[in-house]
């Protein structure tokens, strides 16, 4: 039947255009000849059947609900203990470590280069004492947990996570958890003259090699969509960028010629995601990535494992949406971009806390992003079905036009050579994300795009009574004490003989985890691993040299 074409032609609107956040046109109403050519099997098919539009498993939440990971840290290991203590009690089914400035940066606490940075946004891990600390009397062998950094520290802060486990008498072939460390979540924010891309690659695909050959439930890269769109660009360059970087790494690894094949790694691959404000965008564009996922894996790769295909995601709540304005309002804006996840059919969750656009979340505010969770898990009655919007007009278009657009984006990247150039030239910082940011502010200036709080529904006053987190102000003393105490205890001899047998790895082009593991065992520090394997490298015009060789590099 064809849908009547005057619908509403004589009603008022309150503008001329509408569209989505990333400035997709919205039609007025959706109707059977927007999906027309809208194939079931080849588009859609059943939850837990390619292309996985619909969930990648059968049963989704009906059989178990996605995994409630609040990502936390305070300054210290022993601080960050009590919280995470709280947070299981209070029925968190998966931890998240948010590590400080210095951490992030690979200096110790004792460095002057982390005199003002130690616990800065959360907990100082410099040694395997720290995880060891951090993770006392918490059943990590039944719950599993995200170790979060960035590239340049996350073979050193993985492998003190895993030697923790191993010194607790786990086999770390069972320890389930997951390392961010993706290089190119931070593509945006790379400065190639500070970092060298290249070999943060080659550090990133030496982690891959290693989980697939010695710890097989351990997701050694999860590909961070998130922070790219914190930076600033929009839904479906989100996802664009997503697969591009993923491609980058798979790339990386095969050309190692080592024997992998996709469905020996990709498997153990995860994805981390943003869920923003635009509830309809969000959801199309996490249905949208597991259909790009499978395409490539299918078409590309010719993978013939279904867990290859299947794309596994956590979300995380979009902190670059949260004001400090009316801090109260944030409660209500995760809580609908949670719901999308949900709707989108997520596998793990963190729930922003109302206070995070001011300071580290306190124990109220950590609580309520939890029970969040819980709510839409037990009361909402959201679960009971799998992809309960599948089918609806405006649902699938705006799915089909996501995937086009990000399709295209992710397309230019190839043609401008991929990832790794669209960093080193700065092309993804200065022509996608500083473009998309000013637009973005532009629009919030204009009054376009309302926010409320910001530039409508203005208050005076800040309403309700809301207390603030303060780390320890004696945080950067204690630290740099602690860190002079271990270097004093420990075997110089076995941390020398340890780092020496990294450097050789390094220079070498071997795979550097093994003499990591064994570091970090000795308490070798992040900052004495990380001159090592980055800090000698400072300049994108020498490590271009590393990338793609096999054998020893110049």
């Amino acid at each position: 039947m064809e849908a009547k074409k005057s619908y509403g032609v004589k009603e008022k609107e309150s503008k001329e255009e509408f569209t989505t956040g990333s400035g997709i046109p919205i039609k007025r109403i959706y109707t059977h000849e927007d999906i027309a050519g809208l194939d079931y099997n080849r588009d859609l098919g059943y939850p837990g059947e390619e292309p996985y539009t619909r969930g990648i498993y059968p049963t989704m939440y009906r059989g178990r609900p996605w995994t409630v990971r609040q990502f936390s840290g305070l300054d210290s290991a022993e601080a960050t203990n009590k919280r995470y203590k709280m947070l299981y009690e209070m029925g968190t089914t998966g931890f998240a470590i948010a590590m400080d400035d210095a951490s992030l940066n690979g200096f110790d606490p004792d460095s002057p280069e982390a005199e003002f940075e130690v616990g800065v946004g959360g907990v100082n891990v410099f040694s395997m004492r720290d995880m060891e600390e951090m993770f006392d009397g918490l059943p990590i062998d039944k719950i599993s947990t995200a170790v979060i950094q960035i590239i340049h520290t996350t073979c050193p802060h993985t492998a003190m996570y895993l030697a923790m486990a191993e010194n607790r008498g786990i086999d770390i072939r069972k320890v389930n958890g997951t390392s961010e460390g993706d290089p190119c979540s931070y593509g945006g924010c790379f400065d190639p003259d500070i970092l060298p891309v290249r070999q943060v690659f080659r550090l990133c695909g030496d982690l891959v090699e290693w989980c697939a050959m010695n710890a097989p439930k351990w997701h050694p890269v999860s590909f961070t969509s998130y922070n790219f769109r914190e930076a600033g660009v929009n839904a479906y360059q989100e996802i664009g960028g997503l697969i591009a970087s993923a491609v980058a790494i798979i790339e990386e690894v095969l050309s190692r010629d080592r024997g992998l094949g996709v469905d020996d790694f990709v498997p153990q691959l995860a994805f981390h995601l943003s869920a923003h404000n635009d509830f309809f965008e969000e959801i199309a564009k996490m249905r949208a990535t597991r259909r790009m996922w499978s395409k490539l894996m299918t078409e590309r790769y010719k993978a013939k494992d279904p867990q290859t295909k299947r794309l596994k995601f956590h979300v995380q709540t979009a902190g670059s949406s949260l004001t400090y304005q009316q801090p109260l309002n944030n409660t209500i804006r995760a809580a609908y971009q949670a719901l999308a996840a949900v709707l989108g059919g997520v596998q793990s969750l963190h729930v922003c806390s109302y206070d995070e656009a001011i300071c580290t979340p306190t124990e109220e505010s950590a609580i309520l992003s939890v029970r969040t969770q819980q709510i839409l898990q037990n009361e909402t009655k959201v679960t009971n079905t799998v992809d309960p919007l599948a089918g609806s007009y405006f649902v699938e278009s705006l799915t089909n036009e996501m995937e086009k657009r990000a399709w295209d984006f992710f397309n230019e990247i190839e043609e401008r050579g991929g990832w790794v150039k669209v960093i080193e030239t700065r092309w993804l910082r200065d022509e996608v994300i500083n473009k998309e940011v000013c637009k973005y502010e532009d629009e919030i200036r204009r009054g376009e795009r309302r926010v409320v709080g910001v530039n409508c529904y203005k208050m005076e006053e800040k309403p309700g009574n809301i207390t603030y987190f303060r780390p320890d102000p004696e945080i950067a003393k204690k630290m740099k004490e602690k860190a002079e105490k271990l270097k004093s205890e420990r075997d110089s001899v076995k941390v020398g003989e340890a780092l020496a047998e990294l450097r050789e790895a390094d220079e070498n082009g071997e795979n550097v985890m093994p003499a990591i593991m064994k570091a970090v065992k000795a308490y070798a520090t992040l900052e004495e691993i990380n001159d090592i394997t980055i800090r000698r490298y400072p300049f994108v015009g020498h490590s271009s040299l590393f990338y793609g060789l096999k054998g020893k590099r110049q």
